[in-house]
Formats: structure tokens, C-alpha cells, sequence
């Protein structure tokens, strides 16, 4: 989520920086329980829908459909950010049977 969500300093920017990448996604208003829709963003209001931390174990994963695969740049962010004390602290369970991924 951005501050203000669609209505936010930051969504013009979001929309712009989409178009300037190369993107073709739609971004709407996200109420917090929006079905997935190709190409199609879910913006929340992070005054409103504050960012918490769940299963760290499901972070800066591949994609779920065949060949939705995203950079190991990417991937190691879990790792990384672990590491650097950076993801915080989740009481959610690491992992479907408690044993996560990445060695987190």
C-alpha cells in the first residue's frame, strides 16, 4: 500500500513509473479483499490497511503460474533482508509445518 492509496501523493507516480517500465497493468482501489485479475493492481490505503508482517517464508518467491519466473536479484531479497535484521519479526509460523525457506 501507498498513503492515500489512489487518492495519494504517491499515485500518480506509481502510474507513471508503470508506463515508463514498459507495463500494461490497470491499478484500482484495493478494499483489502480484491480477487486476483491479470494485469490489474490493487492499490491500498496504507493509512487506512497498515502494512504488517506475515509468513516471511512467502516473501520474494517466484510467481505461481508456469514460466512466472522473477530474478534471483530478486529472490535473495528474503535472504538479504533476514540477514540485515530487516523484515522484522512475524508471529506467524515459518513455514507450512514450521520449516521455512531460504533458511529463514
Amino acid at each position: 500500500g501507498i498513503p492515500g492509496g489512489v487518492d495519494g501523493p504517491f499515485a500518480k507516480q506509481l502510474v507513471e513509473t508503470s508506463i515508463q517500465a514498459g507495463d500494461k497493468l490497470n491499478f484500482a482501489r484495493g478494499k483489502g479483499d480484491d480477487a486476483d485479475q491479470r494485469a490489474l493492481v490493487w492499490v491500498m490505503d496504507s493509512n487506512r490497511y497498515p502494512f504488517f508482517i506475515a509468513e516471511q517464508y512467502h516473501q520474494f518467491h517466484d510467481g505461481f503460474n508456469l514460466g512466472e519466473n522473477y530474478p534471483n536479484s530478486y529472490n535473495n531479497l528474503a535472504s538479504k533482508l533476514s540477514k540485515e535484521g530487516k523484515l522484522g519479526k512475524s508471529a506467524c509460523p515459518n513455514g507450512l509445518i514450521g520449516v521455512g525457506a531460504l533458511g529463514l
